[in-house]
């Protein structure tokens, strides 16, 4: 799976306190096969305020460990926790006090799952979130604002180093003018905008810097601080 925290292209499988944590497709379940039995019941769980995908593994590594719990699933997009478990077993108890710990929410039901939001930017700045569900963009010299260094950023909800960059972002934007920020939400790795843009791409975020002219500086992906500004001094002597 291709991830924002820089996991395997196709499928990672982490050791989960004996069990096996198999990341892919949006989908993260902990633990192998095991017989339901009778009277086991599902319960969907909402997170809230979560930061990143990582989150709602560490619960499910968690939850999968204990007694009475026979499946339990995390769905990235959503931030939901699926849990299939005993009737004896406290689910929406047991995540809501495991999210506690860990400074987020857990609500009963699907459908109210919720990341942090991002990174606020000062009055005046130039600076547009794209969201449009993964959209299809076919033409990105949409997005580039002449005369100025145009970033435009490949993210995600789920993507904590996404996050860092858009907040680094914001010191860039405090201290220049003549920086244009474009952040693009791909929703997943399979939705229109990733497969068009993000086929060889193996990790967000995923940025591209043009110059003031509108040509290519250079195109990063992970979380690289210092080759961004490096990128945006170019765009700018250009």
């Amino acid at each position: 799976m291709r991830s924002a925290i820089a996991l395997s292209s196709a499928l990672r499988l982490v050791a989960c306190g004996g069990w096996l944590l198999a990341c892919g497709s949006g989908l993260l379940a902990c633990g192998g096969v095991q017989p339901v039995p009778e009277g086991a019941h599902t319960t969907v769980v909402s997170l809230r305020k979560i930061d990143c995908e990582a989150c709602g593994a560490e619960l499910i590594a968690d939850l999968r460990e204990r007694p009475g719990v026979y499946s339990a699933s995390f769905d990235r997009r959503r931030a939901e926790i699926s849990v299939t478990a005993s009737s004896s077993f406290d689910v929406a108890g047991t995540v809501k006090r495991l999210a506690a710990d860990e400074g987020f929410e857990a609500v009963l039901g699907a459908g109210k799952g919720q990341y942090r939001g991002w990174a606020t930017f000062p009055e005046g700045a130039d600076a547009r979130t794209i969201e449009e569900g993964g959209a299809d963009i076919p033409d990105l010299g949409g997005q580039i604002v002449p005369g100025k260094v145009t970033v435009i950023d490949f993210v995600a909800a789920w993507c904590m180093p996404c996050r860092k960059l858009d907040a680094h972002m914001v010191t860039v934007l405090e201290a220049r003018k003549d920086v244009a920020y474009r952040k693009l939400d791909i929703v997943d790795w399979d939705s229109p905008l990733a497969r068009r843009y993000l086929k060889q791409v193996s990790k967000l975020p995923y940025v591209i810097v043009f110059d003031t002219t509108g040509a290519r500086v250079e195109a990063i992906a992970g979380l690289a601080l210092d080759e961004l500004e490096a990128a945006i001094e170019r765009g700018a002597r250009r």
